[in-house]
């Protein structure tokens, strides 16, 4: 066996290939990917049909419609029921006993002491609600007059 020299010496290169069967594989494969073409364009039209969509699938939508239905519906049904239950007297008596229950564990939590701010605003409000009120009753005891 010789070594190769990587230079290509006439014994080495092929002989001119005839064109007619490259040409004829080239126009066997364009036609190949032409068809394949057409067929993928022609699914992707069927797939974006709804109309043909839901004829192939009529149980599939139909069923899922019917289930996405019953779990709206049952989500209703149970949010109603749970309002319905919280308004019992025994309801409501349980969340009083919570509420104990959470005013023994934690008593530093009942009556906590309202900040500087807190106390400041509260007053402002006070003080705004108060002269609202006295101008509403000035109004209405005195409907032709205007307070002084």
């Amino acid at each position: 066996m010789a070594e190769a020299t990587g230079r290509v010496t006439e014994t080495d290169a092929e002989a001119p290939r005839d064109p007619q069967p490259i040409e004829a594989d080239i126009v066997r494969r364009r036609s190949e990917l032409t068809r394949l073409m057409g067929e993928l364009t022609r699914r992707g039209h069927e797939l974006t049909n709804v109309g043909l969509q839901v004829r192939r699938h009529a149980l599939g939508v139909t069923s899922t419609v019917l289930a996405a239905g019953a779990i709206i519906g049952g989500w209703i049904a149970l949010k109603v029921w749970r309002a319905r239950g919280r308004n019992t007297l025994t309801a409501r008596s349980w969340r009083v006993r919570e509420a104990f229950s959470r005013m023994i564990d934690r008593p530093e939590r009942v009556a906590v002491e309202p900040t500087a701010t807190q106390r400041i605003i509260g007053s402002a409000g006070s003080a705004a609600a108060a002269v609202l009120i006295k101008a509403a009753l000035d109004r209405l005891i005195r409907p032709g007059q205007h307070a002084r």
